[in-house]
Order: C-alpha cells, then structure tokens, then sequence
C-alpha cells in the first residue's frame, strides 16, 4: 500500500500558496462585498482567534465569527460570510485532478488530505467541493488538534494510517517547513507548485507510468 496526502491551499486548491505569486486569495473583494477590510479581517480574526483556536479545534469556525465580526464592523448574519468564504475557496486546481483521479483508481494507493483547516471548511470541500470521491479522508488541524509542520500533526496521521515496513506515505505541500517536518516523520515528502510536481516522486511516475 502507497498512501499519498495533498495538502489544500497551493496544492488541490488554487488559493493562499507560499508563493505570493501563486496565489489566489478568497477576500479579495471581502472589503466590497461585506464591508470588511481584508488587512482588519486578517490582524483582528485571521492572525488572532482563528490561528490560535479554530485551526486546531478549540473554537468553531460560527462562534468565532460572531464574537469578532462586530468589531470589524459587520452585524451580519456569520452564516452569510461562511457561505461566502467557502464557495470563494474552492478554486479547484483542475491540472492536479486528472492525476488525483486516477491515483484514486489505482490499485495499492490510498490518498488523503492533510491539512491545516479547521472542520467546516474540511467538511465544505469534502462533501460539497467532491473531494471524497476521490480521498478516503481528510485529517484537518481541527481534528487532529495541531498545526503542520508541528510533530505532532506527522504522529497523529502515522497512527492512524499505522503504515507497515513496506508501505510508503509520500506528501505534497506548497509550504518549505511542512516538506521538512513530513520527512522528519519518515515520509517521502515534495514542495509543490504546479500539478506536474508530483512527479517529483518516482513511485508516483511508477504509478502513472511517467
């Protein structure tokens, strides 16, 4: 068995990637549309409340949202800026699917997601997005109660995947420091930009048979 974990952002989903000139930013019309300045709503609730206790569980995404969005001047329904966040979040990155689709159809490989995101979001692209037809499951930082590139985050998945000596975890993140945690857990891991970066791994040119 190979199991193969992508991340979201920078990788399935075109959106925040490491690399400033990769990305494709949600907000970007947040101020127009609800209000909100995008600098506001990252300082007061991005770098705040959501990094510190939604992204690992601690707070959900709905009351976090309502105890911050007054103060940012908005006394909207939150319900309404989820909605907003998450259909504005799921550029899917349709170049990596073709191979994600057959990855899926292959015999021997089991493919996740591995992600720092809190549950609503992990259940929107899931279920709504289509990810779990492809991806046996998703193990979010909301779930797993840490953030990549933390320890702890590699020890959680390694328990649960519990993979045998000749089984292999191969990982694609955009992020420098999540690529050397995941090696660190023993994983085969590769910085990804674009989709033809997952050849990078020569298991994954086996299976696609590059």
């Amino acid at each position: 068995m190979t199991f193969v974990l992508f991340d979201v952002d920078g990788v399935l989903i075109h959106g925040y990637h490491a690399k400033p000139e990769l990305q494709k930013c949600w907000d970007e019309d947040l101020e127009k549309d609800f209000g909100i300045k995008r600098e506001v709503f990252k300082s007061s609730f991005i770098h705040g409340i959501f990094e510190k206790d939604v992204l690992i569980g601690k707070c959900d995404l709905y009351s976090a949202l309502k105890r911050k969005l007054p103060q940012m001047g908005y006394n909207g329904e939150p319900q309404n800026l989820i909605e907003y966040w998450m259909k504005k979040d799921a550029n899917v990155n349709n170049s990596l699917m073709p191979y994600i689709k057959t990855l899926s159809e292959t015999s021997g490989v089991s493919l996740y997601i591995a992600t720092n995101q809190e549950d609503t979001r992990a259940q929107y692209l899931m279920e709504t997005t289509g990810f779990k037809n492809y991806f046996i499951d998703i193990f979010n930082s909301g779930r797993l109660g840490s953030l990549k590139p933390d320890p702890n985050f590699y020890t959680a998945i390694n328990s649960i995947l519990n993979p045998k000596d000749n089984q292999k975890i191969i990982m694609f993140d955009d992020r420098e420091e999540v690529i050397e945690g995941a090696s660190k857990a023993s994983w085969e891991a590769h910085q990804f930009d674009t989709a033809e970066d997952i050849f990078k791994s020569e298991t994954i040119k086996e299976l696609l048979g590059r």
